[in-house]
């Protein structure tokens, strides 16, 4: 029994893992080693270079910027100040009754003085600060030209180079194919990310080599909302796991299964693969007498007939297929696939029979 409580204390903590905000696990992948090159963070406005700036103080405190302690401290200051000469950032402008040839280093001052003062601002309102009136800003292809003589000089701390750009969907077409460009072969220890509020303004081949960071995410919003939906496809995608170990012939219901949930969006997706993680957690608590929440399972799902299939051979094995499913889905991985491949492994740790003295 201990080394089941143990178990259970293992679910609970992988459980938290799966819940933590895109930005925590983008935060901890780099901690850890796991620095992208490109990554894209959806959000509103200003939040965005906020949530940037979080990414970029975890990169120069990890092994990839390869600085000392020492140096890690001076860049942290800098980039409070907004103040660091490796950290470059770019926004929509135009011109104005002062600047005639408008770039973001023209307004670089408001620009500091905004991310200081502002933890939420919206494009108009930037606008308003920098005093384009009437007119529309946007990112033109001489910012990704900057960008690009920018990227191939040496760094002047010794760290890697970052390029911000705020608002990426403002880049016209011309900037774009120039960035797609270097994002393709980037600049070695170079990181390179895009704020912005609609991923799908952008070119699909930039946005495919982007790590996607949704400040958005439905993991961060109430997943009772979504449990009923969730709990029918469960008992749908488990039915037709069970046949599949009997009839090879059903193992298409598998791939209908993985077809249909292809089609709902990452964050769905991801959603329902943390609700899976609690069933099979709250499965795991039943059958040991630990805990009993079959209660909130209102619809097809019986946790006493389906408890028994859950066990300490098994329940490890389900989370880590979970877990991998839920990071291989944030990082664009195909949805089809993916969850092709997780039915089958769930078909097989199914079958997997508790201990002779259990």
């Amino acid at each position: 029994m201990v080394y089941v409580a143990n178990i259970i204390l293992y679910l609970c903590f992988e459980h938290s893992r799966m819940m933590l905000s895109e930005l925590q696990k983008s935060c901890e992948n780099i901690s850890a080693g796991r620095t992208a090159t490109t990554y894209m963070i959806i959000g509103s406005g200003l939040q965005t270079v906020h949530a940037s700036l979080t990414v970029i103080r975890t990169i120069f405190n990890s092994s990839f910027s390869g600085l000392s302690m020492q140096e890690q401290k001076v860049a942290a200051e800098a980039l409070d100040r907004i103040a660091h000469p490796d950290v470059h950032f770019f926004y929509p402008v135009n011109t104005t009754s002062k600047v005639k040839k408008a770039s973001s280093s023209d307004f670089i001052e408001q620009w500091r003085g905004v991310l200081q003062k502002h933890k939420e601002l919206s494009l108009s309102e930037w606008y308003l600060e920098i005093g384009l009136g009437n007119k529309q800003g946007s990112i033109n292809i001489g910012e990704s030209e900057k960008i690009s003589k920018l990227s191939a000089l040496k760094s002047f701390q010794g760290g890697p180079k970052i390029f911000v750009i705020w608002m990426a969907e403002k880049i016209n077409i011309s900037a774009a194919n120039k960035l797609l460009k270097l994002l393709e072969e980037p600049p070695e220890k170079t990181v390179f990310i895009l704020c912005c509020e609609n991923e799908y303004a952008l070119l699909e081949t930039i946005s495919s080599r982007c790590q996607k960071i949704n400040l958005n995410s439905l993991q961060e919003l109430d997943i009772n909302k979504y449990a009923q939906r969730f709990e029918n496809q469960f008992v749908r995608w488990l039915r037709a796991a069970f046949k599949a170990k009997k009839e090879k012939r059903s193992i298409n219901e598998l791939l209908s299964f993985s077809e249909s949930i292809s089609k709902e969006t990452r964050e769905e997706q991801k959603a329902f693969l943390s609700y899976c993680s609690e069933i099979f957690r709250d499965s795991l608590h039943y059958r040991t007498k630990s805990k009993d929440n079959s209660s909130k399972y209102v619809n097809e799902l019986d946790l006493k007939k389906f408890s028994p299939f859950i066990n300490e051979l098994n329940v490890e094995g389900f989370y880590h297929v979970l877990q991998d499913a839920f990071e291989d889905i944030g990082r664009n991985g195909n949805p089809k696939i993916i969850f092709t491949d997780i039915s089958i492994k769930l078909t097989r740790l199914l079958h997997k029979n508790p201990t002779a003295n259990e």
